[in-house]
């Protein structure tokens, strides 16, 4: 059976590294590297934007989440839906022009160019906080990864972990922004087919609806949206404390600035919510399944997918329906993967070590930073004792609280400071760094640095105003 499986993820592997050698020889300078020459096409941009989102959390963190604690998680969800709704609707489109207008590659230039930042402390401190909290986020696939070859190939944890960075830095240091957008659009599509097949096969093999029923009240999990009063106020912290992350995703807004014409926006936006929808509906019904399908319980809950997959389908059937786990979290770590390599070569080697750096060897830059923040990202997996759901959250809010506020403000205000926006970003990224120590629920984490990097951010600008003005 393990071998049929291999078979199957050998051949996945196969499509995503030929589309990164295909997409090399395009990559002759750091704007092809890095944003594709802003040529994506709307179908491009909407699922690999999309697909980009997920990760292992949507196969294992999510359906576990439903399995363990009920319909209260799907709060979760729809924070992401209605957040993903107002991003594309409010941000990618100014997003798109905005940086187009002043010729910037990566997020933070733009900050820096539109906050007017002649120190380079704004683009540096960006810099830091996203290789920081991308080799969290990036560490959540790894571990995704390597439970899925330890669960399908008996292979060890640590052993997974090395393979899956060899494959995902392989094809985005030969690709770039192209094959890693093009082979997200390929696995985005993928996880799609594989997500709807496995709940509807799954559906089959319970009892319909009551055994559902049943099962959740013999494991004491309610299937209520508010299972008490006071479940109310948690239910608007947990849709926000997730939804409001989109605004300072920086693997996400790099798909808006890639986009070939800001006119497709509207086109991209339609496709990429339905796909959303779509996709989270049928994690959360894998977890509510789930509940009947295992009366008995499962000894890891993260594993209810790859269990599944296992006992209904054929091995080679079942090796490329768990591809589609390869497939959310590729997707995922490999647009991180770029995103936090071209900061470090744009916002840190060539700012402050080598000015007048020649484009191609920028790129070779950016290619040695992507194999640098795979072993980092190595690293934090290898000991971690934290849960895919609990990991991503932190990573989630990380960015969100520490980025989101300068994108909302950089967009609709003109009375922002760089200093103010040094003040902000630091203080949401310190509030979520040090979170967990205080013992509060983590989903109020990104509200709370979320609301203090934007009150900050406002009126230590308002304070500035004068001295530093963007």
């Amino acid at each position: 059976m393990g071998s049929l499986i291999l078979l199957s993820f050998v051949m996945y592997f196969a499509v995503l590294v030929s589309i990164g050698f295909y997409f090399y020889r395009k990559n002759t300078s750091d704007a092809g590297f890095i944003l594709g020459n802003r040529s994506l096409n709307y179908w491009v941009t909407a699922i690999a934007t999309q697909s980009s989102d997920m990760g292992a959390w949507l196969f294992l963190g999510l359906p576990a989440s439903v399995y363990l604690l009920g319909m209260f998680e799907v709060w979760t969800p729809i924070g992401l839906i209605i957040f993903m709704f107002i991003t594309w609707q409010y941000i990618a489109p100014r997003l798109r022009s905005q940086t187009a207008h002043y010729k910037a590659l990566t997020l933070w230039t733009f900050f820096e160019k539109k906050f007017n930042d002649t120190s380079n402390y704004l683009s540096l401190l960006c810099a830091l906080v996203t290789i920081y909290f991308f080799t969290c986020y990036i560490a959540v696939g790894l571990i995704g990864l390597s439970s899925l070859f330890e669960s399908a190939f008996g292979l060890d944890y640590h052993i997974g972990i090395i393979i899956a960075v060899t494959v995902t830095v392989c094809y985005t240091i030969f690709g770039g922004f192209l094959a890693v957008s093009w082979c997200n659009f390929f696995q985005g599509f993928f996880l799609l087919f594989m997500i709807l097949l496995v709940p509807f096969y799954a559906y089959q093999h319970v009892n319909g609806i009551t055994a559902i029923i049943d099962a959740a009240h013999a494991h004491n999990v309610s299937l209520s949206l508010f299972p008490s009063f006071s479940s109310t106020f948690w239910a608007l912290i947990k849709l926000a404390g997730w939804g409001l992350g989109y605004f300072g995703m920086p693997h996400l807004l790099v798909n808006f600035m890639g986009i070939d014409d800001v006119n497709n926006m509207g086109k991209a936006k339609i496709v990429g919510l339905a796909w959303q929808t779509i996709v989270l509906l049928a994690a959360v019904s894998i977890g509510l399944i789930g509940l009947a399908y295992f009366p008995q319980g499962i000894a890891n809950p993260q594993n209810i997918f790859t269990t599944m997959v296992q006992e209904l389908f054929s091995p080679i059937i079942a090796g490329f329906v768990l591809c589609g786990v390869l497939a959310a979290t590729l997707s995922t770590v490999n647009t991180q993967i770029i995103v936090g390599a071209s900061s470090v070569a744009e916002d840190i080697y060539k700012r402050f070590i080598n000015p007048k750096i020649s484009s191609r060897n920028l790129v070779w830059v950016t290619q040695l930073s992507t194999l640098m923040i795979g072993i980092f990202s190595i690293i934090m997996a290898w000991n971690t004792s934290l849960s895919i759901y609990d990991l991503t959250q932190y990573a989630w809010a990380g960015l969100g609280g520490s980025f989101g506020p300068l994108v909302l403000l950089s967009l609709y205000s003109k009375k922002i400071t760089s200093i103010g926006a040094i003040v902000g970003l630091s203080l949401g990224a310190c509030i979520t760094i040090f979170w967990p120590l205080t013992h509060f629920p983590q989903d109020a984490a990104l509200v709370t640095a979320f609301i203090i990097n934007f009150i900050t951010t406002l009126v230590i600008s308002q304070l500035s105003t004068g001295k530093v003005r963007a």
